[in-house]
């Protein structure tokens, strides 16, 4: 009877991955095959060679060439879950020639990324090209994030400040999570080899006593599965598990499905087959066992619940879920403990300045930092790893910040646990063949304290820094060109001024080009000057927004600091798509093979004034 129910919560695992991959109703309506159908069933079994034999039977049955289509993505998102790039590949690149529109983006992007695996990074970059203008990719940054990872080496430089060690525990199933039963450090493992690439859940778990930190290994033959966890049933070890502080309550991770309607098949969100919730347990005082599990506060039975982490004594929990009224993907949330009504109240979304129209997940408060993982913020590829300044009244605006290299890289980095403010565990799958690791920590500031302002992703000063930018081998290939003042005034445009990538601070050469403007301000009479801000195509429109008014407010405040006493007006345009006669002047002065998407989009990064007689 365990044996069925394990192989049906494996079948939900399948769907977790393929729940994002909505595609057209023509693809939907696919009726499965009988041995398509046997293949699916030896999927669920973790029989993946011969389930994969089966699919390819299947397919040289099919004569319908948009089924072929949908028959070959779906193979190919399988392939990609057990980490068999080279066939994900050859499936991706058959069912991009039959039906390119089956594609979404999550599907381009994971084509790119099994490609990038595989070394193959010419043939990524020139998909990349091809896709990068389009609409529904320059305004979804998980494609952004994977932009910027073909634009970095995988061999770089350890960050200054920055230390990190794969700690030797580590094996070639995926460990993905660390966490602390009173005083006792654990860490979970799944033994599935199903890989969920959106890091939501994990199935199989075992939680091990952690006896490594650092250099320091505790002799032990083998990880020790604490006796306790022994007893937690198998269909609640799913993902990360957390206790209040007097350790009487804990919240898990539960998944759910529809028994009536099991198959491995790309279908639209609303008909997935099964779900995540929360549920939690407290402590009977007679046994001193935790007692029966059950939904922590009211979930949305199509939607699901992870990642929970309980603070404020347990009277607080933080969760990620893709419950309706978020901004896309899964999203941060907390629900608080309400002591008059003796229930759980409202689940609050943490907001915009978190949350993406990607996924944010597994979070975790410490110190008053609220560190979580992220693949719709600027970052360097994959999930990254931010922290933002949190206090009671929740995240604090324009304090989130980016973790630089070695926490994070090309690849996905989804998960860290302080031990105090300068020590940490963090999980990366960055080491191909051992899939999701832990790695120790070690900084010479405290976490969550970087110098500079606050940034989302990365800078060029920080990327150059940490070795990883790839900038044609130049610290600044920035043309510097003095804007004559005469030659623009008669039309209303009075200069344009660049930006290096995500910042708003001035250049030097456009500091040369506005102590031009100020001596020859004396020529001409002007009412009032507009500042018209601009920014790239990478990040947010919220954030690019932001950045755009700033870069003209900078503008703005060196002219008044210089004496330039006159009516300002601002205006911030957030971001800008260059034309592509724009794109292509910028590419022919590239590298050829070596695509800076960075250096590319300069020209969108800038502040425009005009004048008014």
């Amino acid at each position: 009877m365990r044996k069925k129910k394990i192989q049906i919560l494996l079948l939900a695992t399948a769907f977790l991955f393929l729940m994002d991959g909505v595609i057209p109703v023509k693809a939907q309506e696919r009726k499965l095959g009988r041995v398509e159908r046997r293949a699916d069933r030896n999927f669920v079994g973790q029989k993946f060679n011969k389930a994969m034999m089966q699919y390819e039977t299947a397919l040289k049955k099919e004569e319908n060439v948009q089924n072929q289509a949908a028959l070959h993505l779906k193979i190919a998102r399988l392939y990609f879950m057990v980490r068999d790039y080279n066939w994900a590949i050859e499936h991706y690149e058959k069912a991009m020639e039959q039906e390119r529109d089956l594609f979404l983006v999550d599907d381009v992007c994971d084509y790119i990324d099994a490609l990038r695996f595989q070394g193959q990074a010419r043939k990524a970059e020139a998909i990349c090209l091809d896709n990068a203008y389009k609409d529904q990719y320059s305004r979804y940054q998980r494609y952004q994030n994977t932009l910027e990872a073909l634009a970095m080496r995988h061999s770089v430089q350890g960050f200054p400040g920055f230390t990190a060690k794969r700690l030797s525990l580590n094996t070639p199933n995926a460990e993905y999570w660390v966490g602390n039963y009173g005083e006792q450090p654990f860490y979970a493992i799944s033994y599935s080899k199903f890989n969920d690439p959106g890091k939501l859940f994990f199935h199989r778990t075992h939680y091990y006593e952690l006896k490594e930190a650092g250099e320091k290994v505790m002799a032990q033959k083998s990880p020790r599965y604490s006796d306790y966890f022994r007893r937690i049933p198998v269909d609640l070890q799913n993902g990360p598990v957390t206790f209040s502080s007097d350790m009487k309550m804990m919240v898990t991770t539960v998944i759910e499905y529809d028994k009536k309607n099991v198959s491995v098949e790309m279908v639209n969100k609303k008909h997935r087959p099964f779900r995540t919730k929360l549920y939690y347990s407290v402590i009977k005082s007679q046994s001193k066992r935790f007692g029966k599990y059950i939904p922590i506060f009211p979930q949305n039975p199509e939607n699901s619940y992870a990642h929970p982490y309980l603070f404020n004594d347990g009277k607080s929990l933080l969760f990620t879920s893709d419950m309706p009224g978020g901004f896309g993907g899964f999203d941060l949330y907390v629900v608080h403990w309400d002591e008059e009504m003796q229930e759980w109240g409202t689940p609050m979304n943490l907001g915009a300045d978190v949350n993406t129209e990607g996924n944010e997940i597994f979070p975790i408060l410490y110190e008053g930092h609220l560190i979580f993982s992220s693949n719709g913020l600027p970052g360097f590829g994959g999930y990254d790893l931010f922290n933002v300044d949190y206090d009671h009244e929740g995240v604090i605006p324009g304090s989130v910040r980016h973790f630089p290299y070695p926490v994070n890289s090309v690849f996905n980095d989804y998960f860290m646990c302080p031990l105090d403010l300068r020590t940490a565990y963090f999980v990366s799958d960055r080491e191909m063949k051992f899939r999701d690791d832990i790695y120790y920590l070690q900084t010479e500031e405290d976490l969550g304290v970087q110098r500079g302002d606050p940034y989302f992703g990365m800078s060029e000063e920080s990327a150059i820094l940490g070795g990883v930018l790839l900038l044609n081998g130049a610290t600044e290939a920035v043309t510097k060109e003095i804007i004559s003042l005469k030659q623009y005034a008669p039309e209303g445009l009075l200069m344009t001024l660049y930006f290096n990538f995500d910042s708003d601070k001035l250049t030097t050469e456009s500091i040369q080009c506005l102590e031009r403007f100020i001596n020859e301000m004396g020529t001409y009479y002007f009412s009032e000057l507009r500042f018209d801000g601009f920014a790239d195509e990478m990040g947010s429109d919220n954030y690019n927004y932001a950045l755009s008014a700033r870069r003209a407010k900078r503008v703005a405040e060196f002219l008044q600091n210089h004496g330039v006493n006159i009516n300002f007006n601002i205006k911030a345009h957030g971001k800008v798509k260059l034309s592509p006669e724009e794109i292509k002047e910028e590419m022919e002065k590239q590298s050829e093979g070596n695509i800076d998407w960075i250096q590319l989009n300069r020209r969108a990064r800038r502040v425009e004034i005009y004048h008014k007689r």
